[in-house]
């Protein structure tokens, strides 16, 4: 879209129907646009225009006006280039929430923001993490707006947290990770499940062949097969500090941001709803969104011992999403004894320094998850600006079941449970149990 960027640039404002012999005349883009164009249609189901309105930089947006009340829903699809297009909305002057758009084929039905009351609405709709390279173009394509009268929300979902499976992937005949998955795909529906994270320390150790991610990624193709989304954790297992061997190598400092083989497995597109991630064509920091029990949600994977640079992205992703509530994922943050790690490892910052610079520092995080040491703990602490942050370690090592945290949020009663269940042996672990409250969750 680049060259075609060129071409418009002189035209700053298209007004709805400009395009002629595209849009039916009777039925004329909803839309106009600033920094963008009114182009056909690409997507499926073709809106009544025939057309969309195409934003290719952060500067692009497209206005429309609604008469009407309920959920504003936006319809859209778009190009990934390293993550998927996000766009923010705006209602009144008013940002009501953000959307990432995950498919470039089906314009799909984006909610947005709260129920709005009947009148009439000035929607504004902004691309807000334009990425253009040699290899690809991030643009979105919008297709409709507009506002369907609210019912009942379910306010009670889950996601599911996997730990390290490291000891899991080292023979051909161990299946705790593939039934794991299968259990997790199995039991969506009555656990409502609508996210997987993984919070790293996926494989034990690369070998010339590749094997254990490649077990490793068989297992997870599953949440794929049901479009379930997920993210994984970079654990110092899934670098190249460990040999075929398993013995640390050296230098272990470069050799821990070496995730060369992990991402030749793990991709954004796999992943399903990435946003946006730090470095190009890495998941080491990535962040992915989602709605779920009537609020809106971003997972944001940090590397392990991050670097200040890594840190200042996260702090930039958190800022830009101040109506998401945010979970953080790294693989090592709380100690055995549910104490906050002191120790950088051999990388570059401490979980401590991701503490005091990032996961206390903003008002929307909401929880942390690790992995790394010991068995399982949690820790409740208190941001800056008066939020709790509920702290979760699930590490396990288990040479015999395979335990994954399983997360209930009712945002209703604002309210989190959470449990361990081991699928392969169908067994409980009562003491890691907890009951939260008052989470305080924006909406």
């Amino acid at each position: 879209m680049r060259i075609t960027r060129a071409i418009v640039a002189i035209v700053v404002v298209l007004s709805a129907g400009v395009l002629a012999g595209t849009a039916n005349a009777a039925e004329p883009s909803p839309f106009t646009v600033v920094n963008g164009s009114i182009n056909p249609a690409t997507g499926t189901p073709v809106p009544p225009s025939g057309t969309h309105a195409t934003l290719w930089r952060n500067s692009s947006h497209a206005t429309t006006v609604l008469q009407g009340s309920g959920q504003l829903v936006i319809g859209a699809i778009g190009d990934e280039c390293d993550g998927w297009p996000v766009v923010r909305v705006s209602v009144g002057g008013q940002p009501v929430g953000e959307v990432t758009v995950t498919s470039a084929t089906d314009y799909g039905s984006y909610l947005v923001g709260a129920p709005l009351a009947y009148g009439r609405h000035s929607v504004r709709i902004e691309l807000v993490n334009d990425r253009y390279t040699a290899a690809c173009d991030r643009n979105v394509h919008v297709a409709y707006a507009r506002t369907e009268e609210a019912g009942p929300v379910d306010t009670t979902f889950g996601f599911a947290v996997v730990p390290d499976t490291q000891e899991e992937v080292l023979t051909s005949g161990d299946t705790r990770m593939r039934q794991r998955i299968d259990w997790l795909v199995a039991q969506r529906t009555a656990l409502d499940l609508r996210f997987v994270t993984h919070s790293g320390d996926v494989v034990n150790y690369d070998t010339p062949d590749h094997v254990q991610y490649a077990r490793a990624s068989a297992a997870l193709r599953p949440l794929e097969a049901v479009g379930l989304p997920y993210t994984l954790a970079v654990g110092n297992h899934d670098t190249q500090v460990f040999g075929p061997d398993g013995v640390l190598r050296s230098p272990a400092g470069p050799l821990l941001r070496d995730t060369t083989t992990f991402n030749r497995y793990f991709t954004a597109d796999r992943f399903g709803v990435v946003g946006g991630r730090f470095e190009s064509g890495k998941v080491d920091n990535a962040f992915a969104t989602y709605r779920a029990g009537g609020v809106q949600w971003l997972v944001l994977t940090l590397e392990l011992w991050p670097r200040r640079a890594a840190v200042a992205w996260a702090q930039q992703v958190v800022a830009a999403h101040p109506r998401h509530n945010v979970i953080v994922v790294t693989h090592h943050f709380l100690e055995s004894d549910a104490t906050i790690g002191q120790s950088a490892g051999f990388g570059s910052t401490s979980p401590q320094y991701v503490f005091d610079n990032l996961i206390r520092r903003y008002a929307n995080i909401r929880f942390v998850f690790s992995g790394h040491t010991g068995t399982a703990a949690s820790r409740v602490d208190t941001g800056l600006h008066g939020n709790r942050i509920h702290s979760f370690l699930q590490t396990f090592h288990s040479p015999r079941t395979n335990p994954v945290r399983l997360v209930e949020i009712d945002t209703a009663a604002n309210s989190l449970r959470t449990w361990i269940h081991a699928p392969y042996t169908d067994e409980d672990f009562p003491a890691h149990n907890r009951t939260y409250t008052n989470l305080n969750l924006i909406r």
